[in-house]
């Protein structure tokens, strides 16, 4: 499978049994959840003990087997001191992995722009000392649920990228309108088909929603996109048009390599424990 999988696909299971469950799916690579409260890696856990924690995860990965190419990441309900605390430690864990991009929340829609981007500047910087690439999302209730905003946003923070999730600009406000303008700052790319009628549309089964994977493919290899891109089905949402979040992804990824769209396993290749010590 050319795309890589969501640990959050199987974001019930303990990280061992969520890889164990997208390896049985066919992929090879995969999307490392670390959402504060959910799933799978606890950013103030591994800020607290990187050595304990960076174990684990590499532990899990060896018996899958599986390499991560990419981290979603949310770090609670914190700022400042402690939420570039635990930015850091994702940055180290992404490159002690040979993840190159680590994506996080955009903040909540409405917020002044300003204030997004000095939150998100530190956190720029401190991931390009690990030779990692920041992005955050486009989302339905962020401020990059408006391609406009996603884009004033980036020109504000330079160095900071988007990770493209053409279901949120499907379902959301774009209703499948406008989200070319983000092209330029795309740096990842989350793939999962949905329905015009907002968050109730937002996870459909591949194939039977409105979403124009194809025009979104070509697309991303006209504005010369190298990154790579994950398939995000949930398992505590629900699919509409039947079947599980599992047999989802695993449709999902079979319909995306008739796309053309970049090679999870050649995108986010590398790593080096010595950037991952800093």
């Amino acid at each position: 499978m050319r795309a890589a999988g969501s640990t959050l696909t199987f974001s019930r299971s303990p990280l061992p049994e969520a890889l164990a469950g997208l390896a049985a799916l066919g992929y090879t690579t995969v999307e490392l959840a670390a959402l504060e409260g959910w799933a799978h890696v606890a950013p103030s856990r591994l800020a607290a003990d990187f050595p304990a924690e960076a174990a684990a995860v590499r532990r899990a990965l060896a018996v899958a087997p599986l390499r991560v190419t990419a981290l979603n990441a949310g770090l609670g309900d914190v700022d400042g001191a402690e939420g570039l605390r635990r930015a850091a430690a994702l940055f180290r864990l992404a490159a002690t992995l040979g993840a190159l991009v680590v994506t996080l929340p955009a903040g909540p829609s409405g917020a002044p722009l300003d204030a997004a981007a000095g939150r998100l500047q530190p956190l720029v910087a401190e991931a390009a000392r690990y030779g990692v690439t920041l992005s955050v999302e486009t989302h339905i209730g962020a401020l990059t649920e408006d391609p406009a905003a996603a884009v004033a946003l980036c020109r504000r923070v330079p160095g900071l990228k988007l990770t493209l999730d053409p279901s949120h600009y499907w379902a959301g406000l774009p209703q499948g309108q406008g989200w070319e303008a983000v092209l330029p700052f795309v740096a990842h790319v989350h793939l999962r088909d949905a329905g015009l009628g907002g968050w109730d549309a937002i996870q459909v089964w591949p194939g039977k929603g409105e979403v124009d994977f194809r025009r979104v493919a070509a697309a991303l290899r006209a504005a010369g996109y190298r990154g790579g891109c994950a398939v995000e089905y949930i398992d505590t949402l629900p699919v509409v048009g039947g079947g599980t979040a599992a047999e989802a992804a695993a449709e999902m990824a079979r319909q995306a390599e008739a796309w053309g769209l970049p090679s999870a396993e050649t995108a986010g290749t590398g790593g080096s424990d010595l950037r991952g010590d800093r």
